[in-house]
């Protein structure tokens, strides 16, 4: 598992869920009228009831297997590609950390104040530290905007984006999942995805992990024990 996320940037693992468990995700999502709400931060936050759906023994697992100290998530978000919100994301890194507050630390960038968050870039250490485990709630194919990543492009650290180094970078895969499986990245590999085709849903739960800690009494915005 650590191999794979330090050589390629990403792995996908099939059945982590059974259909009994996801099919109890969905309910509850059903429960909470989220129609055509596409991205929804700090979903587990503030939805502890489907926290206890999401991390099973197979995921902590996972988790573990990664990063042997982590007991943490950092970030959740809900996202859907339903037919009202059929975007293309075009080829990036994921940058930033939401915080509660703000202090001057070294190699911290970028600030940025929201409504209800501190955003900002952190220092590569914290960055390289940072792992993602989408969780798929559908069957995610090529058809319905499953993600698209350039291979081992995370260990070129933070880049500039442009067409050639999408096509220097490294092969493109696409990184299709089945109902169940969760696809598990690093936040620095370059990533994309096309609409969907099919006019299918496309829920996945993404969420960020992190073993290190924040320095000089930063706070995360969205802290979950596990």
């Amino acid at each position: 598992m650590r191999n794979s996320l330090r050589e390629k940037g990403f792995k996908i693992i099939e059945n982590i869920y059974s259909s009994k468990e996801i099919d109890e995700i969905l309910t509850l999502l059903d429960s909470k009228e989220i129609d055509n709400k596409f991205g929804i931060r700090e979903f587990l936050m503030d939805h502890p009831e489907i926290q206890e759906k999401v991390f099973t023994k197979k995921l902590k697992k996972i988790i573990h297997q990664i990063a042997p100290n982590c007991h943490k998530s950092i970030k959740s978000i809900y996202f859907d590609k339903p037919p009202s919100a059929n975007w293309i994301v075009n080829w990036h890194q994921d940058l930033t950390i939401n915080l509660r507050n703000r202090k001057e630390v070294e190699n911290y960038k970028n600030w940025r104040t929201k409504e209800d968050r501190v955003v900002v870039q952190p220092d590569l250490d914290m960055l390289d530290s940072i792992f993602t485990i989408r969780i798929h709630l559908d069957d995610c194919k090529k058809e319905n905007g499953a993600l698209r990543i350039i291979e081992s492009s995370h260990r070129k650290g933070v880049i500039q984006i442009s067409d050639w180094i999408i096509d220097k970078a490294g092969k493109e895969r696409i990184c299709e999942v089945n109902k169940g499986g969760v696809l598990v990245m690093k936040p620095l590999v370059l990533h994309a995805s096309r609409r969907t085709e099919n006019n299918l849903n496309r829920r996945i739960f993404h969420i960020e992990f992190t073993e290190k800690e924040l320095p000089k009494g930063l706070e995360w915005k969205e802290r979950i024990e596990i």
